[in-house]
């Protein structure tokens, strides 16, 4: 893991969303389409460029890609991630994000149902 590309990784505010979604819980493709707004071909990108640096890993189950944080940027970069996540919590983008990913998750069927009946293998 390059300091470098991580800082490139999270240089994007579309990024950064995503980030603060992961690090709260795994999450679909489609299901971050929807609480940010955007297509799914553009998540795929910015959750590559994550993936790219190390900072998110991907779990299939099916033709599902679930995405959570890799462990090895949670402990290595621990209070850089402490910090993004506590400036992000105080902006009303965040707020909104994880208000509509609440609703989401209640609402929204898509994989979700695959999510709850699998185990993770690394968690």
């Amino acid at each position: 893991m390059y300091l470098s590309d991580v800082f490139k990784s999270l240089g994007d505010p579309n990024r950064l969303r995503i980030l603060s979604l992961i690090a709260k819980k795994e999450l679909c493709v489609c299901m971050i389409a929807e609480v940010l707004g955007v297509s799914q071909p553009s998540v795929s990108k910015h959750l590559n460029r994550l993936r790219y640096s190390n900072i998110i890993k991907c779990r299939k189950i099916s033709q599902w890609c679930f995405y959570s944080l890799n462990d090895v940027f949670q402990a290595r970069c621990e209070e850089l991630l402490n910090f993004i996540l506590k400036e992000w919590e105080n902006s009303d983008q965040y707020q909104n994000d994880l208000n509509k990913l609440n609703y989401l998750q209640k609402t929204y069927s898509c994989c979700q149902q695959l999510l709850i009946e699998s185990k993770p293998d690394d968690k």
